[in-house]
């Protein structure tokens, strides 16, 4: 890769130019000009072979504390951005240029950023991967990547062979898976269970019903249109205003119509009091005559 363009002269920065790819170095820059421009001391102190700087940021416009060990140039930072990013933050640079480092410590950078980890992890042009650092890639990956490397190799030689050939592959692919995989019966449903949850259920019941709570309305059984009948029936008849029966309803729910008695004419008023005057007249004249017999 080519050398990117550098903010300044600093040995710093050059280092960081050479240790980290391209994308990741942008980011260091802009941590290494904010340490340049932005960031003055406010306190100084010593505990245990440890210096701890107080570093006003006024982008932030925050006090952060940076712990320097001079001798191991171990360093943290209470902004935690190398344990979020992997990157020295500003606050850490400002301390290395306070202590006139030229090279960035192995400690202060995470190994996956760097130009080294591109160059370890490729393939030559017959499908190989190079060892390269054996903390960065688990060797278990490295010979599986290998594996593919020689499955691709095999196939490329098949290609024109015969049915044979791809046949007796096969045959010994899964041979080899047969192998790995010894014959084990099917699992129960029950034991897929208790595989995927780790641990194994319990066939006897500890839990109780819970208790049967009667809110209001509760526990009240509706009635059947039978039931409704009979229980009408059994209720004393009374007289209903509008059709003048004796039954199970009054004027308000009478299934009948309302019921209008027709207006009477004067004469027939007339004609009725007369009448019933004649009866209690008659009803006189008997009286009297029984009196007198």
């Amino acid at each position: 890769q080519s050398t990117p363009q550098l903010f300044s002269k600093s040995a710093l920065e050059s280092d960081g130019a050479r240790l980290f790819t391209h994308a990741v170095f942008e980011e260091f820059q802009e941590e290494y000009k904010c340490s340049t421009n932005t960031l003055t001391s406010k306190g100084f102190s010593e505990s245990n072979n440890m210096e701890l700087n107080t570093v006003k940021d006024a982008l932030r416009n925050r006090n952060f504390i940076v712990q320097y060990n001079p001798g191991t140039l171990e360093s943290s930072c209470t902004c935690k951005l190398f344990e979020r990013r992997g990157v020295p933050c500003r606050h850490i640079l400002w301390i290395y240029l306070g202590n006139g480092l030229e090279k960035i410590p192995e400690s202060s950078f995470a190994k996956k950023w760097t130009k080294d980890v591109v160059r370890d992890i490729k393939s030559n042009h017959k499908g190989c991967v190079g060892m390269g650092d054996v903390d960065i890639i688990d060797k278990k990956q490295i010979e599986m990547m290998k594996l593919w490397s020689e499955v691709h190799e095999t196939m490329g030689v098949l290609i024109g062979r015969e049915k044979e050939h791809v046949e007796d592959l096969c045959k010994l692919i899964k041979e080899f898976r047969e192998k790995l995989l010894p014959s084990v019966p099917p699992m129960t449903k029950h034991q897929e269970l208790e595989e995927l949850l780790g641990c194994a259920t319990n066939n006897e019941i500890t839990i109780l019903p819970p208790k049967i709570s009667k809110n209001k309305g509760s526990g009240k059984r509706m009635l059947s249109n039978k039931a409704k009948v009979v229980a009408c029936a059994s209720k004393p008849k009374r007289m209903c205003n509008n059709c003048k029966q004796m039954a199970h309803h009054d004027k308000r729910n009478c299934p009948n119509p309302f019921v209008e008695r027709p207006p009477q004419n004067v004469d027939d008023e007339e004609e009725e009091e007369e009448e019933e005057e004649e009866e209690e007249e008659e009803e006189e004249e008997n009286e009297e005559d029984e009196l007198e017999d």
